[in-house]
């Protein structure tokens, strides 16, 4: 009697990528609910445009949408470079998080509301960059 051959067992990294991505949205969506409370008016005023409120459904969009948009950029990157796809998305990643700094800075809004933007530039990035790099089949 033969032993079957030994399976590696696989990865699914598309699970822990999406709670990852429901977990930003929802995250920042109870930042932009709290932020009131803590003297955030979230009205933004970019030079040459009107005063606008940033809405909690408008935080949950933004953060899903841009977790999305960087998981379909490293799955790219992983199918086509492998490992050196995934370093090359996290160092992209970290330097993106980086730039982000600036456009919360020049939106024209109170100093709570863009300590609040800030933050959750941060919490995408913090949630997103070690929970795509743990899935990834590639690491």
């Amino acid at each position: 009697m033969t032993a079957a051959p030994a399976v590696a067992p696989t990865r699914t990294s598309w699970i822990p990528r999406l709670a990852a991505v429901a977990a930003v949205a929802a995250a920042n969506a109870l930042v932009a609910l709290v932020a009131p409370l803590l003297g955030a008016d979230l009205v933004v005023a970019p030079p040459g445009q009107d005063p606008a409120t940033v809405s909690v459904g408008a935080f949950a969009v933004f953060s899903a949408g841009f977790a999305l948009l960087g998981w379909g950029v490293l799955a790219l990157g992983e199918r086509l470079l492998g490992r050196r796809g995934l370093v090359i998305w996290t160092v992209a990643a970290v330097l993106i998080t980086l730039l982000m700094v600036v456009p919360p800075l020049s939106a024209g809004g109170t100093v709570a509301t863009t300590v609040v933007l800030e933050l959750t530039h941060l919490v995408v990035a913090a949630v997103v960059i070690p929970v795509f790099w743990k899935s990834s089949k590639a690491a």
